[in-house]
């Protein structure tokens, strides 16, 4: 093994080390690499999964601002073209989250189901973080590859203040996905009356049938709070 071979293996098993160091939690070895001037970028395989989205993925905020202040580049990309915010944001990690914003890291990019940075967040029903992301001009009507919006995401997954924040700055809220799947539709088949009500009360239209003829009410009919949401379907014009 040439004399150059032999240093690329030393630079990649110390790469490793402290992106090692970054899963086990081991602060002292990551903390001495760092102070020998290792690169806090530096990864040890073909994945470019660095440190920092390592240490973001995991939740480990003292070990994330470790890393940006020895200078690890917040908008790097891996492979799979994810950022360590990316990271963060599907780990439900909000403080994590707001560090990237508050330091301006780069909003572009989407996961693996094509979801951007919205999406994400509204999914997990963080409002404040939602208009702070739409304050900053992010797409509100983005689309995952299902076709749900932030706005579904953020009903399917029952969280009524963010449905409201949404729907303050625009959001359609009678999006439908590829199934055909209306918020409303969401709400009654999850019984949740705060949602629907919500979504009522700002026009959702609660005649739209979806791919497998199921509507608001019949979906509504199947909830846990059949009788509530019924009334309140029925109450707002629904027949059928």
């Amino acid at each position: 093994m040439t004399d150059k071979a032999l240093s690329n293996q030393a630079q990649n098993e110390r790469a490793r080390d402290l992106v090692n160091a970054v899963i086990r939690g081991d602060r002292i070895t990551l903390r001495t690499l760092l102070d020998d001037g290792l690169d806090p970028d530096a990864v040890g395989d073909g994945t470019g999964h660095t440190a920092l989205m390592w240490a973001a993925d995991h939740g480990e905020m003292d070990i994330v601002n470790m890393l940006l202040a020895a200078g690890a580049d917040q908008d790097r990309r891996n492979t799979a073209g994810y950022t360590a915010l990316m990271y963060a944001a599907e780990g439900d990690y909000r403080e994590i989250v707001r560090l990237f914003l508050e330091r301006k890291a780069s909003l572009v990019g989407v996961n693996r189901y094509n979801e951007p940075l919205l999406l994400m967040i509204a999914r997990k029903g963080h409002a404040d973080i939602v208009r702070q992301l739409l304050d900053l001009g992010v797409e509100l009507e983005a689309k995952n590859r299902i076709g749900d919006t932030a706005l579904y995401l953020a009903a399917e997954n029952g969280h009524t203040p963010t449905v409201r924040v949404l729907i303050e700055r625009g959001g359609n809220i009678n999006t439908a996905n590829m199934g055909g799947w209306t918020p409303l539709m969401m709400a009654s088949a999850r019984g949740d009356v705060s949602t629907m009500e919500l979504l009522l009360a700002h026009g959702a239209d609660v005649d739209p049938i979806n791919n497998w003829g199921g509507t608001a009410l019949n979906e509504a009919q199947k909830s846990f709070r059949s009788s509530q949401a019924v009334a309140l379907l029925k109450q707002a014009g629904a027949t059928h």
